[in-house]
């Protein structure tokens, strides 16, 4: 019996009232928000750089990434840090909800979602709690890849 398989953990977390996340294998810490030094020139979702212990991380507003409404609720704030090809990013999220482990595998998304403007950041959608949760795809929210 591979249980292994059979349930993933999960990070769930807002952007404003919605909710998405990450697979906890992705997710290396959750941090305070902290000073960050802009980059001249970089995308406007790119916030800048953070020191974290010794190591320069970029760090990645997920809300303008994704486009969202720029708006922050509350003194919630924090950086999730991730792993991604062996380096370390951060993505500004409003709050961390919860840790959930989810028994049902996620499923795919319908087309009209994956074929719309922000579609190739969604992975797949599970649901937890009676809310349904989107998945990142973190491969392409850390890309430099933009709407063509």
């Amino acid at each position: 019996m591979s249980e292994k398989n059979a349930s993933q953990e999960i990070v769930i977390f807002n952007i404003g009232k919605e909710k998405f996340a990450l697979y906890t294998d992705q997710v290396k810490s959750i941090e305070e928000m902290q000073t960050i030094v802009p980059v001249p020139l970089a995308p406007e979702y790119l916030s800048g750089l953070i020191n974290l212990r010794g190591e320069i991380t970029t760090v990645i507003d997920l809300r303008k990434r994704l486009k969202l409404q720029d708006i922050r609720f509350g003194l919630d704030v924090v950086i999730i840090i991730v792993d991604y090809n062996q380096e370390t990013a951060g993505l500004i999220v409003d709050k961390v909800d919860s840790v959930e482990t989810i028994k049902a595998a996620p499923k795919d998304l319908p087309e009209s979602i994956l074929n719309a403007p922000n579609g190739r950041f969604y992975s797949k959608v599970t649901e937890v709690n009676k809310a349904r949760i989107v998945i990142l795809n973190l491969d392409k929210i850390l890309s430099l890849e933009e709407d063509k």
